[in-house]
Parts: structure tokens; C-alpha cells; sequence
């Protein structure tokens, strides 16, 4: 998964060099191309490393949460809404729905987004062309609920109970449909873990998936509230 973008850059770098040996250069649009495949490896490289540098942090203990009294509504919202472009460049559909329109709850703002863009890109990743996404936030009264269903390629039930382990595949065939290093469960589970909450999973093979993550309805008591904002880049 670390050649793969790292192949891409270059490769691209070459194409880049040698076209501008001829007299007219490459042209920018062209140029504008070959930028865009650069940044999308770039960001997947990236992407990856930060994974690996937190699975690292917390074999050693080292990751420690920043809690705080959060808006988790507009925060989940805001993560959902932003792949959306990524989703439909798939052919995915991607649907929001909550039963509460605001909600404070102690909470890492930096760990949910970790937790929640890693369960959606796994989503994308695996779902079928022209499939679909749910995303659900429910509040209960001592639980909130955050729920992604696909109707994806599904998990073996052979293998459902190890997908959090880390570097675990839900599709561990030599003909994968997609690359994946495996690390993104087991940190979101790590992370959810720190929270004092619970992820879940149903899976038919073929049919699709639910991720279920429950987080403690509570607050720090004289915490101020606060709302994070959230980069969509």
C-alpha cells in the first residue's frame, strides 16, 4: 500500500520531465493532471503514515485524548457532508440522518474524526457501484449511537470477530478488490476503546455491513461547551 502511491508520484515526475523536453512543454492542462494524481497519492501516503504513527503512539501509551465538551451532531455531520463529492465520484449515494439537531457530549473532537472518516472511507471502499450509504446519529439516554450501513461486498462471517485486529482484511483473497493495509479498524477501535464506548459489527458476505459505535452520553462537569471545526480539506 506504501509503493503504491509512492509509484504513482513517480512515475508521474517522469512523465512531467519528459514532456517538458519537447519544444511546446507539457501544457497546463496536462500540468493541472499530473498535479491532481501527485496530491491524491500524497494525501493517501500521508493518510497512511499518520495511521501507522498513532497505532505506534498507542503501543506505547504515548496518545493522549484532549476531551472537551463537543457538539458531536454538527461534527459528524460536517465529516459525512464532506465525502459526499468523494462518494458520488463512486457513484455512491451517501444519506445523513440524526434524531437530535444538537447535542454535547465529552468527546476527543480529533480522535471522532479519525474514528468517523475511517469508518466512511472503509464504507466507500468496499461498496459496489451505484450503492449507498446510511449514516444514522441517535441519541439514547445514556448512549449515543453513530451507525454506517453499506450494501457493500460484506465480511466473511469467518472472519467478522478479527477485523479490528490490526493489519486484518475484511477481503484477504489474492484477486482483492481494493488495497488496504488494514490498520484503520484497529484504530478506530483503540480510539472508540479511550472513549469508554463499544463498536459493533453485522456483515452478510455479499450483502453489505453495519458499524455500530456507541459513545457514553456524559459531559465533564463545569467544562465549558465547544464547538470544533472541522477542516473539510
Amino acid at each position: 500500500e506504501l509503493r503504491t502511491p509512492l509509484n504513482l508520484i513517480s512515475s508521474t515526475e517522469q512523465l512531467v520531465t519528459e514532456l517538458n523536453k519537447s519544444k511546446d512543454g507539457i501544457g497546463k492542462s496536462k500540468l493541472n493532471g499530473c498535479m491532481q494524481v501527485v496530491r491524491r497519492n500524497t494525501n493517501r501516503l500521508l493518510n497512511l503514515i499518520n495511521n501507522i504513527i498513532d497505532l505506534t503512539k498507542i503501543d506505547v501509551g504515548m496518545i493522549k485524548p484532549n476531551f472537551g465538551n463537543y457538539e458531536i451532531v454538527s461534527l459528524i455531520e460536517e465529516i459525512a457532508l464532506s465525502i459526499i463529492p468523494y462518494g458520488m465520484s463512486k457513484n455512491i449515494d451517501i444519506e445523513f440522518d440524526t434524531n437530535v439537531e444538537e447535542h454535547y457530549i465529552k468527546c476527543d473532537p480529533n480522535m471522532i474524526e479519525k474514528i468517523v472518516l475511517n469508518l466512511l472511507s472503509n464504507a466507500i471502499k468496499y461498496s459496489k457501484n451505484n450503492g449507498y450509504i446510511k449514516i444514522n446519529l441517535i441519541l439514547e439516554s445514556d448512549i449515543i449511537r453513530f451507525i454506517v450501513s453499506d450494501n457493500g461486498i460484506g465480511i466473511d462471517e469467518k472472519i467478522k470477530g478479527k477485523i479490528f485486529d490490526r493489519f486484518s482484511r475484511g477481503d484477504n483473497s489474492l484477486n482483492r478488490l481494493n488495497e488496504g493495509s488494514g490498520v484503520g479498524l484497529s484504530i478506530v477501535k483503540s480510539m472508540i476503546d479511550i472513549h469508554n464506548g463499544n463498536v459493533t459489527v453485522e456483515s452478510v458476505l455479499g450483502k453489505g455491513s453495519t458499524f455500530e459505535v456507541q459513545l457514553p452520553n456524559i459531559k465533564i462537569e463545569d467544562e465549558l461547551e465547544e464547538i470544533y471545526e472541522y477542516n473539510r480539506d
